[in-house]
């Protein structure tokens, strides 16, 4: 029975679909591998440019002793370097034009390089003529290779200063024709502004003023400078005509007869004066002593802080506290 059984019924033949299986499974390993080494190998693959600008101003409009700016800008692999004595060098580089300045900036690590050219034209045409900036190559080296890169020349026109045949006017003279003359500016903006700050002029004036209490229309704002001012012409032996003063200035401010017990009120009707609270207590408790108890033994020290009592409600009437 055995030897009458087909070849691929045999044992030999069972084991061949494994090793397809593992011939496949190789291939496919060896497949990733060389995936993983091109991609390890990408950047030696990268084009060596990959990035050429070459910015350039408007081409025509030009005169003698005008200035043109060139700007070239190159993206190349890392660690690519460009070869300085590629790079034009300043000096005349015709009869009629002159590279003025050269500026490289470079960084290997990144790839970038900027160079920026200002060259000036010494050209003066009879009429409008075309001209150009010759090109030349950039080279770049790396491991001992170098790659060049192409910058083209770069036309443009120049114009004359004057025509060709220069116009006589009636008395033979040159004939001049004068420059455009500037638009005239308009005043309204100007006048604007300052009617804008004369305004704020006198807003700022009148608000210092009603600060300062210089307007008799509100005399709360110069309810203590008047008080100071009766303060200063009395002495310490008119004690109680200056406490009585300064009573008189409380009460008027708070349009009521002031008393130590009304100082609560007094500050939630006036909370700005609460800056003053440790003084007014001082100030009522000696007023208390002076002319209800009789006391006389007070100096100037006494004076002076009466004085200075009257100043901080001063200050703060005016709003500097």
């Amino acid at each position: 029975m055995n030897s009458r059984m087909p070849f691929f019924f045999s044992p030999a033949a069972a084991r061949i679909p494994k090793v397809l299986r593992w011939a496949a499974a190789g291939r496919t390993y060896a497949g990733l591998l060389l995936l993983l080494l091109l991609g390890g190998c990408s950047q030696a693959f990268l084009p060596p440019i990959s990035r050429f600008e070459f910015q350039t101003p408007r081409p025509y409009g030009y005169l003698i002793g005008d200035e043109i700016r060139h700007r070239i800008v190159i993206e190349t692999r890392q660690d690519m370097r460009l070869e300085l004595n590629s790079v034009p060098g300043q000096g005349a580089v015709n009869r009629w034009l002159q590279l003025n300045r050269v500026t490289v900036e470079s960084d290997r690590d990144s790839g970038n390089t900027a160079i920026d050219l200002e060259y000036q034209v010494f050209y003066a045409p009879n009429e409008v003529k075309m001209l150009s900036i010759p090109g030349f190559s950039l080279r770049f080296s790396q491991a001992g290779k170098s790659v060049e890169q192409p910058v083209p020349a770069w036309h443009f026109t120049l114009s004359p200063l004057q025509e060709l045949a220069i116009r006589k006017d009636e008395n033979g003279r040159a004939y001049m024709r004068p420059d455009v003359l500037p638009s005239a500016l308009t005043a309204d903006r100007q006048w604007l502004g300052f009617y804008a700050a004369l305004s704020l002029s006198f807003a700022s004036g009148g608000y210092l003023a009603y600060l300062y209490g210089y307007f008799p229309a509100w005399p709360r704002r110069r309810i203590f400078k008047r008080a100071a001012a009766e303060l200063s012409a009395l002495t310490v032996a008119d004690m109680e005509r200056s406490l009585a003063v300064m009573h008189r200035a409380l009460n008027t401010l708070y349009r009521q007869p002031l008393y130590q017990h009304r100082l609560p009120a007094f500050y939630r009707a006036h909370p700005e004066y609460a800056l003053a609270a440790a003084q007014l207590d001082w100030f009522f408790d000696f007023s208390n002593q002076v002319l209800f108890a009789g006391k006389q033994d007070y100096g100037d020290q006494e004076r002076g802080k009466l004085a200075e009592l009257c100043g901080l409600c001063r200050e703060i009437e005016r709003g500097s506290r």
